[in-house]
């Protein structure tokens, strides 16, 4: 799936870790050939390709994974959209070679024509897109989904203590042997090489991040985000990332995109559909900011030269260049979940 695996496993299954490993790798092996939109044998592709002809059987992952997607733009109000994929061609990302200029409104509009995750049927296992051209990418919830599959794995397996990360998508069980809780650094978006702070995860919680620092094309002297605004079929400007806290990892990788795209100003319209999640949002500006919920606050210790940046996130605390810095207290756990 483009990124790199780690499986972190408690000690007492010591004798069990090359078996639980393998069957995780196989597993995450076999998703991508079912979702990954670079293999053109996955059902991605064969979806892509019978688009505007016939429906195509799927096997029970991808057609939960599809189910799944479509819930989450539900959700999102359309901000979160599988179907982006002809958007993100035009400005480079995907298949689709870098351009050499910026797309045209005439450009953006046509292929915005053939976005609409609601148009994607769904029915007894088959998966169907009315219209030629139309295309989705699982990128935005694959990963998630492909960590809670292995959580199942392990859970079923009887194991209590351990870390699944699949690049930056992470769901933790149980505590590490050397303290109670899984402890997590969230990359600095400005500077990968430091950390704005650590999170504790609570047991079977998970994190995910949607950044501009990976991915993005450079047209001219501007850098745009691989994250597409389905809405107005332009990369996302102003945020540098997106963080959340979420009770599974389908959860947090399928309202990180949402929420990178939102940013402040349509956040907290968002915050108030998420349930249970917590949300961390970095502004792209100078100083930088981090913004918090409450839930988010309590599990976050930032690195001391960013204490003073944190401001809660929240309906007492509206985003804006005027809300003060807020302090915030740490107690390794998340005391009730939003909602």
């Amino acid at each position: 799936m483009g990124g790199l695996a780690n499986v972190t496993l408690g000690t007492s299954c010591h004798r069990r870790i090359e078996s639980i490993t393998a069957q995780i790798e196989s597993l995450f092996e076999r998703l991508e050939r079912d979702l990954s939109a670079y293999r053109f044998d996955s059902a991605v592709c064969q979806l892509e390709d019978k688009a505007g002809k016939a429906p195509l059987a799927v096997s029970e992952d991808v057609f939960r994974a599809l189910s799944l997607g479509k819930q989450f733009g539900e959700l999102s109000g359309g901000t979160f959209d599988i179907t982006v994929t002809p958007l993100a061609r035009i400005w480079g990302f995907g298949r689709a070679k870098e351009p050499t200029k910026v797309p045209s409104e005439q450009e953006i509009r046509e292929q915005m024509k053939l976005v609409d995750y609601r148009r994607l049927a769904l029915a007894e296992r088959t998966a169907f897109l009315p219209i030629k051209g139309m295309a989705v990418d699982m990128g935005g919830i694959a990963k998630g989904y492909a960590v809670d599959r292995a959580f199942e794995l392990c859970r079923n397996a009887n194991l209590e203590d351990f870390l699944i990360d699949l690049s930056g998508n992470i769901r933790a069980s149980g505590r590490p042997a050397w303290r109670e809780t899984w402890q997590i650094g969230v990359r600095d978006p400005f500077d990968r090489s430091r950390i704005l702070g650590k999170v504790n995860v609570p047991k079977g919680w998970a994190l995910a991040t949607s950044g501009s620092y990976e991915r993005f094309v450079l047209l001219g002297d501007t850098r745009y985000s691989h994250a597409i605004n389905p809405q107005n079929g332009r990369p996302v400007n102003g945020t540098a990332a997106a963080t959340i806290l979420g009770p599974d990892a389908t959860t947090a990788d399928g309202l990180s995109t949402p929420f990178f795209i939102s940013g402040l100003k349509e956040g907290e319209n968002l915050l108030r559909k998420t349930g249970a999640a917590e949300v961390m949002i970095v502004p792209d500006k100078y100083p930088t900011q981090i913004w918090l919920t409450p839930g988010f606050a309590r599990t976050f210790t930032p690195v001391a030269e960013l204490a003073q940046a944190v401001r809660l996130l929240g309906p007492d605390s509206p985003p804006g260049e005027s809300a003060p810095a807020q302090k915030v207290t740490h107690s390794g756990n998340i005391a009730r979940a939003r909602g």
